[in-house]
């Protein structure tokens, strides 16, 4: 049984760490993604941790472009770490993701 993925909130002057730890899939991005915007409304700035991120399939993928997108409507500094080697990073790469988004090795 695979692990679920878990959610880790850390929230100064305005700017929200949210570290995800395990597997973002169709099971939990719906509700990881309520999660991070519950935990993130109002914040300046959001950066998402996905170092620690064993898999990530499309849904996970969708869920990070869209907190991207809706951080850019509310004029919000959006950014996701993952680690060059990680999971995380491979699976932006080859998607091209890490493109289209503010991508860095660490926080």
């Amino acid at each position: 049984m695979p692990d679920p993925a878990l959610l880790k909130f850390e929230n100064e002057n305005g700017s929200v760490l949210v570290s995800l730890c395990g597997e973002v899939d169709l099971s939990n991005a719906e509700s990881l993604k309520a999660g991070i915007e519950r935990a993130t409304a109002g914040a300046d700035r959001i950066i998402i941790d996905l170092s620690a991120i064993e898999f990530l399939d499309s849904s996970g993928l969708r869920l990070v472009k869209q907190l991207s997108i809706d951080a850019r409507a509310a004029n919000v500094s959006f950014v996701v770490v993952a680690p060059p080697n990680s999971i995380a990073r491979s699976v932006l790469d080859i998607t091209s993701m890490s493109d289209e988004l503010a991508v860095q090795d660490s926080l």
